[in-house]
């Protein structure tokens, strides 16, 4: 092999080994790992997340984890731990007024959005991080009887 050609090897093994890494970094687990200050529990499960940015550098995310319906507050706990504030209980119509505004304006980029189910409430917990980010949260009970978190992290 010529000079040229181990040289065009060895970069590609460099990119591809700089791409792996890349995407290792950006990984679902490692980024909620990284974005906040708490650690969920084992039984919640990641229904789907859509990052915003590019793969060293999200500036947005939004997230949806089902949770255990019967123990809500065991997510509220995390929120007291990381934040210091657990949120509050929004009503049914209070969240549809507030949220038909919020989407528009702020977060209109987001896809996921919480549907609660009619007649429920919703708790809302919205925190500034030490670091400058925001993130907002939400646990719905969904019509479909189950309750789920979104999560809003902002750069």
């Amino acid at each position: 092999m010529e000079k040229k050609e181990k040289i065009l090897v060895a970069v590609t093994i460099l990119m591809v080994a700089i791409l792996a890494a890349c995407f290792y970094y950006d990984r679902n687990s490692a980024l909620i790992h990284r974005t906040l200050p708490y650690k969920l529990p084992d039984d919640v499960k990641l229904v789907d997340i859509d990052k915003h940015g590019f793969l060293f550098y999200r500036v947005s995310y939004e997230a949806k984890y089902e949770i255990n319906a019967y123990n809500p507050e065991e997510i509220l706990t995390f929120f007291v731990q990381a934040y210091g504030d657990s949120g509050q209980m929004l009503s049914n119509s209070d969240y549809q007024t507030m949220s038909a505004y919020m989407f528009e304006n702020y977060y209109s980029y987001v896809d996921l959005k919480p549907n609660p189910a009619p007649g429920s409430g919703v708790w809302m917990q919205e925190a500034d991080l030490v670091d400058g980010h925001h993130v907002l949260n939400f646990i719905v009970l969904e019509p479909n009887e189950h309750a789920y978190l979104y999560v809003y992290y902002t750069r």
